[in-house]
C-alpha cells in the first residue's frame, strides 16, 4: 500500500485512483459547498478524505455504503457547481419525526426527486467499479454522477453478490452498521484479490463516550434523543480497537496498517454540531430564490472555512494527548 500519493492515474484495469492534488483547504471547502449546512460533517469527510488519500485504491475497486456517491466523488477529484449541494432535494420531514420518542429517526436524504441534478464542474480521472448501499434511493442518486460502473441494492448482513477475488481494494466506511459484521468482514476477505487491501474507516466506542450522554440527568431522555437523531441505534457494532483487530484476526484478514483520524476534539464537534437545526435549516434554505441562496451558503461557507480550518488535522486535540481516538482507517489484507 503506497503512501504519499499525489495525482490519479488515468489507465487500464489495475492502476491507481487516488484523491488527486487537492489541498487540506481546497478539500475543506469542497466538503463544505457539498455539506454546508452541516458543517460537522463536511469536518468530518475532510477528515476521512486526507485519511484515505494516503492509500492508493487500484482498481477494480467497490465502495460498500457508497450512499448517494457524493463523498467517495469529491474524495477521488471530482467538484461541483456551488449551486449544488447534498440538501437541494431532501424529503420534509414531520414534527413527530423529528422530536417523537421512535429510534431511528427518518432520514430526510433517504429520497428522490427530478430536482436533483448535480451540476458537475470536474469529474475524478477514473471512476469506481462498483458502488454498494441498502437504499435504493441512494443509489438513484449515486447514478446521476456516472462515477461507478454498477450500482447495488443490497443488504451487508448477507452474503455479497460478487465472486471470489472479484477486487483490488474493498473500501468502506459503514462497517459498523453492520450487524452480522463477522460475516461481513469474512466476506470482504472473500471477494478481494490475494495481495489486494480493504480500506475500513470504522468508529470506536469511545464515540459513544464522547457525548453528552453523560449528562442525562441533568438533560434528560427527551433532549438527549433531540441532540442524537437516533444515531447510536444504527451502530451496532462499534468497539474498541482490540475487538476491532481481534475480529479482523478471526476473519483472515491481516493489518497492514492503522492510522487514527479523528480525535475526541473532532467527536465532540461532531456530537451536536447543526444535527437537531438541520431539518428547519434545509426547509428555510430551500424555500429561498436561488440568487438569496447562493448568496447566504457563499457567506456561511466562507464564515464554517474560517472556524473550522484550524482543526481540519487529524491530530488535533484539545483534550487530552491521552484520549482514544474516535475514528481509525485500518488497511487489511487477506492472509
Amino acid at each position: 500500500m503506497s503512501t504519499g500519493v499525489t495525482a490519479a492515474n488515468v489507465s487500464e484495469n489495475g492502476h491507481a485512483l487516488t484523491s488527486g492534488t487537492r489541498g487540506r483547504d481546497e478539500t475543506l471547502r469542497a466538503f463544505l459547498e457539498a455539506y454546508w449546512l452541516r458543517p460537522e460533517n463536511a469536518l468530518w469527510m475532510t477528515l476521512r478524505s486526507m485519511a484515505l488519500g494516503k492509500c492508493e485504491l487500484q482498481r477494480p475497486a467497490v465502495d460498500f455504503g457508497c450512499g448517494d456517491g457524493v463523498f467517495t466523488f469529491l474524495h477521488c477529484g471530482g467538484a461541483f457547481d456551488p449551486s449544488f449541494d447534498v440538501f437541494c432535494a431532501t424529503k420534509p420531514l414531520t414534527k413527530s419525526s423529528l422530536f417523537g420518542d421512535a429510534e431511528p429517526r427518518s432520514d430526510m436524504f433517504d429520497h428522490m426527486s427530478d430536482e436533483y441534478r448535480p451540476e458537475i464542474v470536474a469529474r475524478p480521472a477514473i471512476g469506481l467499479d462498483a458502488g454498494v448501499d441498502i437504499k435504493p434511493t441512494m443509489l438513484a442518486k449515486a447514478r446521476c454522477l456516472d462515477f461507478y460502473d454498477r450500482l447495488v441494492a443490497h443488504d451487508n448482513n448477507h452474503p455479497l453478490p460478487f465472486d471470489d477475488d472479484s477486487f483490488e481494494t474493498v473500501y468502506c466506511n459503514t462497517a459498523y452498521w453492520v450487524s452480522e459484521i463477522d460475516r461481513f468482514l469474512r466476506e470482504l476477505g472473500r471477494i478481494t484479490r490475494p495481495g489486494g487491501t480493504i480500506v475500513l474507516h470504522v468508529k470506536l466506542d469511545s464515540m459513544q463516550r464522547y457525548t453528552l450522554e453523560a449528562f442525562r440527568d441533568v438533560l434528560g431522555d427527551r433532549c438527549l434523543r433531540q441532540l442524537g437523531g437516533g444515531r447510536m441505534a444504527c451502530w451496532p457494532t462499534v468497539a474498541d480497537r482490540s475487538t476491532w483487530e481481534e475480529r479482523f484476526a478471526t476473519a483472515q484478514l491481516s493489518v497492514c496498517d492503522a492510522t487514527p483520524f479523528v480525535t475526541r476534539t473532532h467527536a465532540q464537534i461532531w456530537d451536536i454540531g447543526l444535527r437537531p437545526f438541520a431539518p428547519m435549516l434545509v426547509t428555510m434554505a430551500n424555500a429561498l430564490t436561488p440568487s438569496t441562496r447562493a448568496t447566504v451558503k457563499r457567506d456561511w461557507v466562507d464564515l464554517c472555512f474560517d472556524l473550522l480550518r484550524p482543526l481540519c488535522d487529524p491530530h488535533v486535540d484539545l483534550f487530552d494527548a491521552a484520549s482514544e481516538p474516535a475514528e481509525i482507517q485500518y488497511v487489511l489484507t487477506p492472509r
